[in-house]
């Protein structure tokens, strides 16, 4: 029974969806025959406050080992890098405490983790390294624009990282962008990319809740949602725009915005009182999401210019498993706009195309049978590339060859991509 240990900084029962999808991560190893430990924190992401019990646990066959420490929140710079140093130091001291594992696979969370590689290397030789790269540092912190501290903390430790990725036998990204950067690192280990999937994964389109729709949205003709997390690689600003030319000529057509973030008050504010067509609501607890996520007729979701290749909005593939088609304003040259454009899931909103699209909507508006095809398009798009199943499949598949193998074969990136488009896993 191969062993696997997992460091990632939140974790069961953290809602926050990074933690959701470690959480299945560590589950699904589990059920493939893996003997599963993960290290973590005993604080929630959005809650520092919070601490979560027991110290040590077993949950759905995997041992759970949270290391204390301060209640230091992720908001400021001088608190996420002083939480950053805790847990690493943690994570070395319960390592080095612990037997031996076969694997040791490395989140993204805290920032920087990939200092960690060279240190697990010689301290505790594991038969693989593997680093899942959900988004990137220190690109992050160019990005968003940092200053003073972070920006020099990210300079100090650009030729670290640079240098630690020698380190992983296996590297995966969530989509090509992100591969991209990845690219000019010098990795000499196996790369794959294996995206993150939706919580909710029915196998066939549901139909939605009248009732809850009406509840939401009242008799809308057409409804849009922004659902989920508004942080700082996000944007609103376009929408609003689009949202008050599309309400000027039918103000039945309803803008929600549901969530939470760094950047929800800020876009609370800009909601002027004239903006009947745009509504604001709650975030959805997981109980509910379902239902939110079907009570819209098009999904919303954006990324600000220079953020790809360093995240990918994983509210993406929640939009696809429930088939229904995405408008997302961000870069033309992301991995979420080639999805897109390749298998005809929605529509890529930019300042230039802007009265494009509102003539768009306004004809699906009186015409709302074309939604279906595009809602096919998205459901068969996310069982055909993107469930957990496949997805998991690839990762049990990568580290048991890597197990197997003392000089595994590099995979390069176009192996595992078709002829006719880009595969993602």
């Amino acid at each position: 029974m191969p062993s696997a240990t997992i460091l990632y900084h939140f974790f069961h029962p953290d809602d926050v969806i990074s933690s959701r999808h470690f959480s299945e991560f560590a589950e699904e190893l589990a059920k493939r025959g893996w003997q599963v430990t993960v290290l973590t924190s005993n604080r929630y992401c959005r809650y520092p406050r919070k601490k979560i019990s027991p110290k040590e646990e077993i949950w759905r066959g995997i041992r759970i080992i949270r290391s204390w420490r301060p209640a230091w929140d992720q908001a400021r710079v001088i608190t996420r890098v002083l939480n950053t140093l805790w847990m690493m130091a943690a994570w070395t001291w319960q390592l080095w405490r612990r037997e031996k594992t076969d694997a040791i696979i490395v989140g993204s969370d805290p920032q920087f983790s990939q200092v960690l590689f060279p240190i697990l290397h010689f301290l505790r030789s594991p038969k693989v390294l593997a680093y899942w790269c959900y988004d990137l540092y220190p690109e992050a912190v160019w990005a968003n624009g940092s200053e003073g501290m972070s920006l020099r903390i990210a300079r100090s430790l650009q030729p670290v990282i640079r240098w630690a990725y020698r380190y992983p036998d296996l590297v995966v990204d969530i989509g090509s962008c992100m591969r991209k950067r990845l690219d000019r690192y010098p990795l000499k280990g196996r790369r794959a990319t294996l995206t993150p999937w939706a919580l909710i994964e029915p196998e066939k389109a549901p139909q939605p809740d009248e009732g809850y729709r009406a509840q939401l949205f009242g008799d809308a003709r057409l409804t849009l949602l922004y659902s989920g997390n508004l942080g700082k690689a996000h944007d609103f600003s376009l929408f609003l725009k689009l949202a008050r030319e599309v309400g000027r000529l039918d103000p039945r057509i309803l803008f929600c915005f549901a969530g939470r973030g760094n950047r929800w008050e800020e876009m609370q504010a800009s909601v002027q009182p004239g903006d009947r067509n745009i509504l604001l609501a709650p975030f959805a607890e997981e109980g509910e999401l379902e239902k939110r996520l079907l009570a819209a007729d098009i999904h919303l979701m954006s990324l600000q210019s220079g953020w790809e290749g360093i995240v990918v909005p994983s509210k993406f593939f929640g939009s696809l498993a429930v088939g229904r088609p995405v408008l997302y304003a961000g870069p033309e040259e992301s991995a979420v706009a080639d999805w897109i454009h390749q298998w005809k899931l929605g529509w890529v909103l930019h300042e230039k195309n802007l009265p494009e699209i509102a003539r768009k909507i306004l004809d699906i508006a009186e015409q709302p049978a074309q939604l279906q095809g595009w809602g096919q398009n998205a459901h068969w798009a996310y069982q055909t590339f993107f469930t957990r199943e496949k997805v998991m499949n690839r990762w049990d598949e990568l580290l048991r060859e890597l197990l197997s193998s003392s000089a595994p074969e590099k995979e390069t990136v176009g192996s595992r991509i078709p002829k006719n488009g880009y595969r993602p896993i």
